[in-house]
C-alpha cells in the first residue's frame, strides 16, 4: 500500500507540475507583449507621455473587463505562481486593439490624437484615401502608378513608392507648409496622376473614351480620305495622267503638309489597304464617275423635256467613238446602228426619250437624212413632233468654205499660208532664225499658229499671227534663201508669194473678214445661247460684212498703209512669173475681183442657211421678248396657236387662256420699265415656283425653247476633251475609264464639296466590299469543284 501511495503521490505532483509549466509560458508570452508595448509608448517625448496610462493599464479588451497582469518575477514553484491580478470594470472608451498595436494607442488625451489620422485630412486633400489597419493613400497615385505605366521605376526610386503602393503612417510628419501631405500634392507624379485623371473626367467612362477614340479615329480617317479625293480629283478634272502622277501628287502634299497627317496615315495604313496606288485611284476614278452620272441621269429624268445632240469621231487608236450629249433644263456606222446605239445606252441609264422635243446634228445624210436619217428615226418611233436642228456652227462654216471655194486666189492665198507655217515651226533652226529677227525688228515675239483641217475658222488666228509678223517672215524666208541649203527653193518660192503686193493685200483683207466670222462662231457655241441670241448675233455680223464691203472704209485705209512700209522687193531675190504677173494689180482690182465678190458669197450663204423660215416654230417663241410687245389684244395669238398643234399631246387649249393672262402681266412690267429679254422672261418662267404654278402650260413652252440647240459645240467638245486625254502617252486607258475621265473632266465641279466626298466615300466602300465579297464566292466555288473533284 505504501508503495502504491507514493506511486500516486508521485504522478499527482508531475501533473501539477506539468499544469504549472503551462501557465507560466501562457504568462511569459503575454508579459513580453505587455512590455514591447510599453516600450513602444516609452519611445515617445515626455511631452506627449505625460498624464498617460500606464504599462498596467494597457489592456486588452474581454467582455468589457480588463485583466492587468503584472511584471513581476513568476517563479517556477507552484507557489510563487499565483498571480497577483487586479480586475476592474471598464471605464475607458473601448478602441481597436489593432490600430492600438500599429499605429499607437488611441487616448484621451487631444496631443496624442494629432499623431494618428483625422477625417478632416482627407477633407483639405481631397486626393488622401485612409484605410484602416493599413494606412493613408494617394487616391490618384494609386489608381495611375502601375508596374507598366511609364516612368513608374523612377516614382518608385524617388518617392518609394509612399502614398502609392506603400502607405503612409507618420502622420507626425502629416501637417504644415512643409508636411508630408503638401509635399505629395505638389510632387511631379503626383501631378501627373492628377492630370490623368482630369482628361478621365472629361472623356467620360471607359467605354464612352472607346466611342470617343473611335469616332476622332473615324473623323480623322474621313479627313484623310477627303485629302486623297482631293489629289485623285485634280488629276480627273484638269486631264491630267492619273495612274503616273497620283502618287507623287500625294508625296508633294506630304511634303507640303507640315502637320504630317496624310504622310503619317499613308504610313500607318493597313498592308492591305494602299490608297496611294493605281488601283485605288483607279476604284476613286469609278466610284467619282458613277456619283456624278447618277446625278446628272436624276437631273435628266426629272427634266420635263430634253434634246438630244450626237457625232461620231475616231481617236488616237483609230477606234470609232459616238458622243451623246442631252440638253435639259435645270431645275463607221449607219443611220440604223447610230441610232439603235442612242437608244439603247440612253434607255439603259433609265432615260424616257418620249420627252424629246429637238435632236441636232451635223449635216452628214446619215444624221439628216428625211427618210432613213437618225433624225427621222427618232420621229417615227418616239415623237412626230421631234424637230431636226442643224448645227449652226457647222452650217456656218460650211457657208464659209463654200464662199472661198468660189474664189480661187483666197483658197491660194490661205493654202500658201498653211504652207509656210508648216516650212517654219517644222525645224527648230528655221523657228529659232525667225525669232531672233523679230528681236532685231524689236517685235514681239510671235508664235505662228497652225491653221486646223476640220475647225475652219482657225485660220482667222493664223491669218493675224502672219500679219503681225509679216516683215519678219519676210527677212526669215530671205536669209534662209542666200544660205543656199537644200531649203533654199522652197523659201525663194514662199518669198515671191508673200512679196506679191495682191497676196500680202489679200492676206491682210482675211484678217478683219475672218475675226468678224470667228466671233460669230464663238457665240454661237455658247453652251446658254438660244434662237433669239443666235438671231442678234447674225443681225450684227451681217451688219459688218457690209461695213467691210466698203473700200474706202478706215480698215482699208490702214491696211494699204500697212503694205506700203513693207519692203516687199529685195535686191537679192529674182521674182518669179507669179511675182510678175500679179505685180500689174493694184489693191483696187484686187478688192473689186476679190475680196468684194468673197464677202457677197459670205452673206449670201449665211442668209440662206440661217433663214428664219426653216425655223417658223422657234421664232413663235419671239412673243415673250418683251421689247417686241405692244397693246394690240391679239398679239401673241397665232404664234400660241402654232405652238399648241405643233405639240398637241404636250398642251390644250388652257394655254391660250395662260397665255392671255401672262401677257397682260408682261404689258403691266413693261410699263413699269422692268424690261426682260426672251430669255430672261422663260428662265422665269421656268425657275420661278409661282409664275410655274400658275402657267404650267406656259412654263414647259418656255422651257422646250430653252432646251432647243443651236449647235452641236457641245459634242465637239467631248471629241476636244477625249483627244486631251487619250494621247499617245496615255493610249491603254479602256473604253470605259476615257468615258469616266471625259464625263468628270465636262461636268464636274472645279472642287469637291463634303456632300459629294460622303458619298463617294460610302460608295466606294460598298464596291470594295461587293468586290470581296465576289472574291469570297468564287473561292468558295473553287474550293467545293475542287473537293468534288
Amino acid at each position: 500500500m505504501s508503495k502504491q501511495n507514493s506511486l500516486d503521490q508521485y504522478f499527482l505532483k508531475r501533473k501539477e507540475n506539468n499544469e504549472t509549466n503551462t501557465l507560466t509560458k501562457t504568462n511569459r508570452v503575454e508579459n513580453e507583449n505587455n512590455v514591447t508595448q510599453s516600450n513602444i509608448i516609452a519611445s515617445q517625448p515626455d511631452h506627449l507621455t505625460a498624464n498617460t496610462t500606464s504599462v498596467n493599464d494597457i489592456q486588452p479588451i474581454n467582455n468589457n473587463t480588463t485583466t492587468v497582469i503584472s511584471n513581476s518575477l513568476i517563479s517556477n514553484s507552484l507557489i510563487s505562481t499565483q498571480l497577483q491580478v487586479k480586475t476592474f470594470t471598464n471605464n475607458t472608451q473601448s478602441v481597436n486593439s489593432n490600430s492600438e498595436l500599429a499605429l499607437g494607442s488611441t487616448s484621451t488625451n487631444d496631443k496624442i490624437e494629432t499623431r494618428s489620422y483625422k477625417p478632416w485630412y482627407s477633407q483639405k486633400f481631397p486626393w488622401l484615401y485612409y484605410q484602416p489597419n493599413v494606412g493613408g493613400f494617394c487616391r490618384l497615385c494609386r489608381n495611375y502608378w502601375k508596374p507598366g505605366t511609364p516612368l513608374f521605376r523612377n516614382m518608385e526610386q524617388k518617392t518609394k513608392g509612399v502614398f502609392a503602393s506603400i502607405p503612409f503612417i507618420n502622420w507626425k510628419k502629416a501637417l504644415g507648409d512643409n508636411g508630408r501631405l503638401m509635399k505629395h500634392s505638389r510632387s511631379e507624379y503626383h501631378l501627373i496622376a492628377l492630370d490623368n485623371d482630369k482628361f478621365r473626367q472629361q472623356e467620360g467612362s471607359v467605354l464612352n473614351q472607346i466611342v470617343t477614340v473611335n469616332e476622332a479615329q473615324k473623323q480623322e480617317n474621313r479627313d484623310r480620305l477627303s485629302d486623297l479625293f482631293d489629289c485623285s480629283y485634280f488629276l480627273f478634272k484638269n486631264e491630267l495622267s492619273h495612274t503616273t502622277l497620283y502618287e507623287p501628287l500625294l508625296q508633294l502634299i506630304s511634303r507640303l503638309d507640315r502637320s504630317s497627317k496624310l504622310a503619317d496615315f499613308i504610313q500607318n495604313c493597313h498592308k492591305n489597304a494602299n490608297y496611294n496606288s493605281t488601283t485605288s485611284v483607279t476604284e476613286l476614278l469609278e466610284a467619282t464617275n458613277d456619283i456624278l452620272e447618277k446625278n446628272i441621269l436624276k437631273k435628266i429624268q426629272q427634266a420635263r423635256v430634253i434634246s438630244i445632240m450626237s457625232d461620231e469621231g475616231t481617236d488616237i487608236n483609230r477606234h470609232g467613238n459616238l458622243c451623246i450629249c442631252i440638253r435639259y433644263c435645270d431645275q463607221t456606222t449607219d443611220a440604223e446602228s447610230i441610232f439603235n446605239y442612242i437608244v439603247t445606252d440612253l434607255q439603259q441609264k433609265n432615260i424616257d426619250l418620249t420627252k424629246t422635243h429637238f435632236v441636232a446634228f451635223d449635216g452628214a445624210a446619215v444624221f439628216s437624212g428625211i427618210h432613213n436619217g437618225v433624225a427621222a428615226k427618232f420621229r417615227a418611233l418616239f415623237n412626230l413632233a421631234i424637230l431636226f436642228i442643224h448645227c449652226r456652227a457647222h452650217a456656218l462654216q460650211l457657208a464659209v468654205i463654200s464662199a472661198a471655194d468660189s474664189i480661187p486666189d483666197i483658197c491660194k492665198s490661205l493654202s500658201t499660208l498653211k504652207s509656210l507655217v508648216n516650212f517654219i515651226n517644222r525645224s527648230s533652226v528655221r523657228l529659232t532664225l525667225f525669232e531672233d529677227i523679230q528681236s532685231i525688228f524689236r517685235n514681239n515675239h510671235i508664235k505662228l499658229i497652225q491653221p486646223g483641217d476640220t475647225r475652219w475658222f482657225s485660220n482667222s488666228l493664223a491669218v493675224r499671227s502672219v500679219v503681225h509678223s509679216y516683215q519678219s517672215l519676210l527677212a526669215t524666208l530671205e536669209n534662209i534663201y542666200n544660205e543656199n541649203n537644200e531649203d533654199s527653193a522652197e523659201a525663194l518660192g514662199l518669198y515671191n508669194i508673200l512679196s506679191n503686193e495682191a497676196t500680202a493685200f489679200i492676206i491682210h483683207t482675211l484678217q478683219p473678214i475672218l475675226d468678224t466670222l470667228a466671233v460669230l462662231s464663238k457665240c454661237i457655241q455658247t453652251k446658254s445661247a438660244d434662237f433669239k441670241q443666235l438671231q442678234d448675233f447674225i443681225s450684227s455680223t451681217m451688219l459688218r460684212l457690209e461695213e467691210l464691203k466698203d473700200y474706202s472704209s478706215i480698215d482699208y485705209i490702214n491696211i494699204i498703209e500697212t503694205i506700203k512700209k513693207l519692203s516687199l522687193v529685195s535686191s537679192g531675190i529674182r521674182n518669179s512669173r507669179l511675182s510678175i504677173s500679179n505685180a500689174q494689180l493694184t489693191t483696187d482690182e484686187v478688192f473689186k475681183t476679190k475680196i468684194l465678190p468673197f464677202i457677197e458669197n459670205i452673206i449670201n450663204n449665211v442668209q440662206a442657211r440661217f433663214e428664219q423660215s426653216a425655223l417658223n416654230l422657234l421664232n413663235c417663241f419671239m412673243i415673250f421678248d418683251m421689247q417686241n410687245m405692244n397693246n394690240n389684244k391679239d398679239y401673241g395669238d397665232e404664234e400660241i396657236r402654232t405652238i399648241q398643234q405643233h405639240y398637241s399631246s404636250d398642251f390644250d387649249e388652257s394655254i391660250m387662256y395662260e397665255w392671255k393672262t401672262f401677257r397682260t402681266y408682261l404689258l403691266t412690267q413693261k410699263q413699269g420699265g422692268k424690261l426682260m429679254t426672251q430669255r430672261e422672261v422663260c428662265m422665269k418662267l421656268v425657275q420661278d415656283g409661282m409664275l410655274k404654278n400658275i402657267y404650267p402650260q406656259l412654263s414647259l413652252a418656255a422651257e422646250i425653247f430653252l432646251i432647243a440647240p443651236i449647235s452641236t459645240a457641245t459634242v465637239e467638245r467631248d471629241f476636244s476633251t477625249m483627244n486631251r486625254i487619250l494621247t499617245k502617252l496615255r493610249n491603254r486607258l479602256t473604253t470605259k475609264h476615257v468615258d469616266q475621265l471625259m464625263r468628270i473632266s465636262m461636268e464636274g465641279a472645279n472642287t469637291l464639296n463634303e456632300e459629294m466626298k460622303d458619298e463617294i466615300n460610302n460608295y466606294w466602300k460598298k464596291s470594295k466590299t461587293s468586290s470581296f465579297s465576289s472574291l469570297n464566292y468564287i473561292i468558295e466555288l473553287y474550293i467545293i469543284l475542287f473537293l468534288y473533284f
